[in-house]
């Protein structure tokens, strides 16, 4: 889908088509560089930037951190931009938040939760929470038990199909004159007076090399890899924080599911979702290979046990229609444990010769557009150059037949 020609020369080499590459290529291209290309091993998107939750949302459970609130009230902020740059693809989506009978975040704390993050949210909020009643929880969505829960409230996110706001992102980017090569895997980074030299295994087994100025290193779990064999020291260490999801047929969520898990303090998500119905938690370090990441026997059985347990009418392990898992790539101190590690993103910056190259670790898709914005304007400023990003315009978005709009889709691209 993504061809263009290999560049020689080129400013700016991004290294990755996730949402974030990509991202940061649509993001130089809205300012009128056209001297930028990306690179990805695979097709866009193929990664953890289709195998997320699908919400935009500012992670209403990262506010028992004080330090991740900047996090959370930027991608509140995000979100409403997303909205009205990528509207067809970021929808509001109602959540019922049940409060536990027995275990789990009080009713108090869950209202001041709640407060906090219509606060955070400003204007720019979707939708104000409140309480619902149990039949009105129950319309929402029939299948709970309600003899699990105490009451229960209602809030507002965003959900989006994240493989089609990847296409759409690099699509835009291509337009503004951006190139992008699908199916090249680098091999090499070897610094240059003149910057970086990139080797490049193209679809056919055969090696180039590019040269250029500025290199965005946006591989997620392979970012450091590439670095390390090409005997460049990274700059922080990094895990992978796994994120595994069910895919079931429609079970008549007219809203999203927020639940709780009181043992380990883990969420999980019960949601519409393109005609399906979609099952995820997040939250367990991954130290395999990032090419071979997949929801194991163990965690469909915790999913389908934690998930069950507030349903009336159970999940059941033959109705799942598909599996997927995504990794975070999380930059991280010393001792710390996944659960303390803030989730947000780090740059980390290498020179070479007269050019800089930005490995990018952590980030999150509700955020994507205001980080490539942040990497673009590091090299702008580098480079001195005072243009600024256009991405926050609906003039430099170009819509495409990227989206999935149909319940078979949901599944055919997580087979194989």
């Amino acid at each position: 889908m993504f061809q263009q020609p290999l560049p020689q020369r080129v400013r700016v080499l991004i290294l990755g088509g996730g949402i974030h590459g990509v991202g940061t290529l649509h993001d130089m291209a809205s300012r009128g560089w056209q001297d930028v290309h990306l690179i990805e091993k695979n097709t866009l998107g193929h990664g953890t930037s289709s195998r997320s939750t699908k919400l935009i949302h500012g992670g209403l459970r990262y506010l028992q951190r004080i330090h991740d609130f900047p996090l959370v009230a930027e991608a509140l902020r995000e979100r409403q931009v997303l909205m009205q740059v990528a509207g067809d693809l970021v929808h509001p989506l109602e959540f019922v938040f049940p409060i536990l009978k027995s275990g789990g975040a009080s009713r108090i704390k869950v209202k001041v939760g709640l407060s906090l993050y219509d606060f955070l949210a400003g204007r720019q909020n979707v939708g104000r929470h409140h309480r619902l009643a149990e039949s009105e929880a129950l319309a929402r969505a029939p299948m709970i038990d309600p003899t699990k829960f105490s009451g229960y409230f209602s809030f507002w996110d965003c959900q989006t199909d994240d493989l089609a706001l990847v296409r759409r992102a690099a699509h835009s980017a291509v337009k503004l004159g951006a190139g992008v090569s699908e199916w090249h895997q680098v091999a090499k980074i070897s610094r240059a007076n003149d910057g970086w030299l990139v080797d490049v295994v193209a679809p056919d087994g055969t090696t180039a090399q590019i040269s250029c100025l500025y290199i965005v290193n946006a591989m997620g779990p392979w970012a450091n890899k590439i670095l390390e064999s090409s005997d460049i020291q990274p700059t922080h260490k990094a895990i992978n924080n796994k994120g595994s999801h069910l895919v079931f047929p429609d079970i008549g969520l007219k809203a999203g599911l927020f639940l709780q898990s009181p043992e380990d303090n883990r969420i999980f998500f019960v949601l519409p979702w393109l005609g399906k119905t979609l099952v995820g938690t997040t939250e367990k370090i991954f130290s395999g290979n990032p090419d071979q990441v997949v929801v194991t026997n163990d965690e469909v059985d915790y999913l389908l046990d934690h998930c069950n347990r507030y349903l009336s009418t159970p999940l059941r392990r033959e109705n799942i229609e598909a599996t997927f898992a995504g990794l975070r790539w999380l930059a991280v101190e010393e001792g710390f444990t996944i659960s303390k590690t803030s989730r947000s993103h780090v740059l980390g910056a290498i020179g070479s010769g007269r050019g800089m190259m930005w490995t990018l670790y952590g980030g999150k898709l509700s955020t994507y557009r205001a980080l490539a914005e942040e990497i673009g304007t590091k090299i702008c400023t580098h480079f001195g150059d005072e243009s600024r990003s256009r991405t926050t315009q609906p003039d430099v978005w170009f819509s495409d037949e990227s989206s999935y709009s149909t319940p078979q889709d949901a599944v055919k691209r997580f087979e194989g």
